[in-house]
């Protein structure tokens, strides 16, 4: 391996929680490919957290804490951009990889450059780490991975209209690849569903690999009425940058649909809050999309 530039960067974005977090460092290695760094960037700056990632004494894992707190999608871009390698994959702190997953996928894409983004279909698990088949199941056919051969993707586009790449959990990406300054804290949660759309409208082949290679875990919980205009919010950011980029034009009807529900989805998360303006604003804005595009 060479120690300055590992074949792979693995990013792990952190934030106080600890109780999964050695579970997901332990998979990692146990990878059967192991030209690999694991940076975890802490956004807490949790003590446990070090001293978790420092017990094993490895020089491949590499902590750092951020001076103040980033947020999803700039503390796993901090991790993108402090990587060594041109070859990117996330682990969050509470998943897990079955030991051949970087095995099956960074060979393949080392070997070929005209690669962009490779990815396999993944497990659910619950809080316990016990396997949820029939959810398994039915997500892999939500998502359309049932429809997926080995190898390279014919229509990559149908990925996005289909949110078929686990971005977040089961594929690796070439940095090079991504338009970095379209880049924003706006895209927050929904930053695995941008860069899917960055790597796939970068032109470069798509593969796939339908093992279920990794473990997604499934937590309890609807989260707060704050966290869910958040998330409606920036679900709506990311879907309208895709309806405006003219790459995915065959899908653009897909998508003034997809862009017209999220923003019904935003005006009653606005109407919870009591917030009446804001939400007929997004009612109305869901019926332009739904009628006008």
């Amino acid at each position: 391996m060479d120690a300055s530039f590992p074949a792979v960067s693995i990013i792990t974005p952190a934030y106080k929680r600890v109780g999964y977090l050695g579970e997901a460092i332990e998979t990692a290695l146990d990878q059967t490919f192991s030209d690999f760094e694991l940076i975890v960037c802490d956004d807490s700056a949790e003590p446990k957290i070090e001293a978790l990632c420092r017990s094993y004494g490895d020089p491949r894992i590499i902590y750092r804490a951020n001076e103040q707190r980033l947020g999803i999608a700039m503390n796993n871009y901090s991790g993108f951009q402090a990587a060594r390698s041109d070859l990117l994959t996330k682990l969050d702190d509470d998943d897990r990889w079955t030991p051949h997953f970087l095995e099956k996928l960074v060979p393949v894409m080392l070997s070929n450059s005209g690669i962009g983004l490779g990815f396999s279909d993944h497990w659910l698990i619950d809080s316990e780490g016990k396997y949820m088949i029939e959810a398994t199941e039915e997500q892999t056919t939500k998502f359309g991975r049932h429809l997926l051969n080995y190898g390279l993707v014919k229509q990559p586009q149908l990925l996005i209209s289909h949110k078929s790449i686990p971005l977040a959990s089961s594929a690796v990406f070439r940095k090079s690849a991504i338009d970095w300054s379209t880049y924003s804290e706006k895209v927050g949660g929904a930053y695995d569903l941008f860069l899917s759309s960055c790597l796939v409208s970068s032109g470069l082949d798509v593969f796939y690999v339908p093992d279920r290679l990794t473990e997604y875990r499934i937590h309890s919980g609807s989260g707060t009425s704050n966290r869910r205009l958040q998330n409606s919010l920036e679900t709506l950011f990311v879907s309208e940058k895709i309806y405006t980029n003219t790459y995915f034009q065959d899908i653009a009807s897909d998508y003034r649909n997809i862009c017209s529900y999220n923003s019904k989805r935003t005006g009653n998360a606005y109407l919870k809050q009591g917030q009446v303006i804001s939400a007929l604003a997004y009612y109305g804005q869901a019926i332009k999309y739904h009628f006008w595009g």
